[in-house]
């Protein structure tokens, strides 16, 4: 698992988001058959998440495969894999009930799906961006698609790494650098004194649901 400062990550391009979603990542394990679903080929977050020896990692994506995930069947059998990935994706597909119901289809009874989904964050189309989803919708498409234990958590802070995270895109790399120390005392500042912020006002979201 790679271990970075924020500020190094930041310097690399990295949102903020994106640093906070890796990092959850690191609390989960890779397990056997893997699939990432719509991830591209090899993203970042891969660094961060444990693995169990043997594990099999497959990207399934459009850009690789053209596979659409709005109204194709994922290519493989029921019950057949142990663990799927998908990760900044569901915001981007409009019939979103399909594909979390192909997941449920494919994956073993023993087996995890693991994803995430950004909250406020800023419009971004690929090709389009349709919804954000609270903890709450999340709970119930995943169940409605025959998940029996789903789990979500806040991925974040507060109102001024919010701010920043909107705000960074828009600077030059040096600014990002030297303005998020600021951010992150105020938010620290901030949520000592409104600690339920933090689940008010998440950048994403992770979430983990099982069929067992």
């Amino acid at each position: 698992m790679r271990t970075r400062s924020t500020i190094s990550c930041i310097w690399s391009g990295q949102t903020l988001l994106r640093i906070r979603m890796n990092r959850a990542f690191s609390a989960f394990t890779l397990s056997g058959k893997t699939i990432d679903v719509g991830g591209g080929h090899h993203p970042d977050y891969f660094d961060y998440f444990q693995q169990e020896p043997g594990t099999q990692i497959e990207a399934l994506d459009a850009s690789l495969s053209g596979i659409d995930f709005e109204t194709d069947a994922l290519p493989y059998a029921d019950a057949s894999i142990d663990t799927i990935i998908c990760a900044n994706v569901l915001e981007h597909i409009f019939n979103y009930q399909h594909l979390t119901n192909e997941m449920q289809r494919i994956l073993k009874p023993s087996g995890q799906l693991i994803g995430f989904v950004p909250f406020l964050q800023q419009y971004h189309p690929d090709p389009n961006d349709y919804f954000r989803y609270t903890r709450t919708a999340l709970e119930r498409i995943l169940h409605h698609a025959g998940f029996n234990t789903v789990q979500v958590r806040e991925v974040g802070g507060g109102p001024f790494l919010v701010n920043y995270n909107i705000l960074m895109l828009s600077l030059p790399r040096i600014l990002r650098v030297l303005l998020y120390p600021l951010h992150s005392a105020l938010d620290v500042v901030f949520l000592s004194l409104r600690p339920g912020a933090a689940k008010r006002l998440p950048l994403g979201f992770t979430f983990s649901a099982t069929i067992s």
